[in-house]
């Protein structure tokens, strides 16, 4: 009789990245290139979008289904808080989605990658991250694209510490310690309780 194989679990990243102005073009155009390189390496179980702040609404720049990014282009002044919200719904939205279709969910990853903000409602913004990481619901991994971020509304969302910083290899060195954290991740037994943290994601510098 053949042993039924268990079928590793989805893993759900989303990406929010600043595209004020406040982020240099090079900057900006450097990191769509490593995500365009990034989509075309992502294994089966990964499932991930990418989205972008600026003045006006969130975009949506890559859905968790679909292989194209679109263009990205800076604004002015960026809408932290309204970007955070939609990614956390949109995850939401998409593991309830998986679940209800019969698939496994990890507990999903949300990547912060920004440069400096406006302060729109970020006490809500807390809360609700607060209440999806007690609920397992969530890991929130904010980066800062530069030193020069103030950090303090960011630390209500992480208050135990500082915002994550990326080590020297800039963008490349971060993607590539993203690839590895999910090759971990996919290098442990599907029905693995292994639960990532933090503090696997910590001891980088300014990207």
């Amino acid at each position: 009789m053949e042993e039924m194989t268990v079928k590793t679990p989805k893993l759900l990243l989303s990406f929010v990245v600043d595209n004020s102005a406040s982020v240099k073009g090079e900057r900006l155009g450097e990191l769509m290139r490593a995500f365009r390189a990034f989509a075309t390496e992502a294994p089966d179980f990964l499932e991930w979008e990418l989205l972008t702040f600026d003045t006006f609404a969130p975009a949506v720049i890559k859905n968790f289904t679909a292989p194209d990014i679109a263009p990205v282009s800076a604004g002015r002044f960026p809408l932290l808080g309204r970007a955070i919200m939609t990614a956390a719904d949109r995850l939401d939205a998409r593991a309830k989605a998986l679940r209800e279709a019969g698939e496994r969910v990890y507990r999903p990853w949300m990547f912060v990658l920004s440069d400096g903000f406006t302060v729109d409602a970020m006490e809500e913004v807390c809360a609700r991250l607060e209440r999806m990481e007690k609920a397992e619901e969530l890991l929130y991994l904010p980066f800062k694209l530069s030193s020069q971020l103030t950090t303090e509304r960011l630390q209500c969302m992480d208050r135990g510490k500082h915002m994550i910083e990326i080590v020297a290899g800039g963008v490349d060195g971060f993607f590539a310690f993203v690839k590895g954290m999910i090759d971990q991740r996919a290098t442990l037994a599907p029905d693995a309780k292994v639960k990532f943290s933090k503090n696997d994601f910590e001891g980088w510098a300014v990207l």
